[in-house]
């Protein structure tokens, strides 16, 4: 006879992984459940990264499209520095050229990112980063 660790009741079987009154693990049931398998990782599209980055970077949130491929410090860094541009630019004005630069550069660098991303995928089963 075998007694429960939870509720106390008694059953007469010790090979029993759960408690047939309250439903309670006996032993250890980790060992017995199956790991969750991750989920693949699926192609980004160069043109939806493009158009991410060219939109959200046009009311100042450059970098977006690096956090959509998955490259999240250098997007928060680009987002950071986007918003310092931005701040300067509307206190001297030639600056506006550099963030105007700055804007269309990350967004291409967001593109190629996508590419790479979709090359190594397809040689490696996995994402790059």
């Amino acid at each position: 006879m075998v007694f429960c660790r939870h509720c106390g009741r008694s059953f007469p079987s010790e090979d029993i992984t759960y408690c047939p009154f309250c439903g309670k693990p006996q032993k250890d049931v980790s060992r017995f459940a199956s790991p969750q398998p991750t989920p693949p990782a699926s192609n980004k599209s160069p043109g939806k990264t493009l158009a991410i980055a060219l939109l959200a970077g046009a009311i100042a949130f450059q970098g977006i499209g690096h956090l959509y491929v998955g490259k999240t410090k250098k997007g928060i860094a680009l987002l950071v520095v986007g918003w310092i541009l931005g701040g300067l630019a509307i206190l001297f004005f030639p600056l506006a050229i550099v963030s105007f630069v700055f804007w269309v550069w990350q967004s291409y660098d967001a593109y190629k990112k996508a590419k790479h991303y979709n090359e190594y995928l397809a040689r490696n089963g996995k994402g790059p980063w």
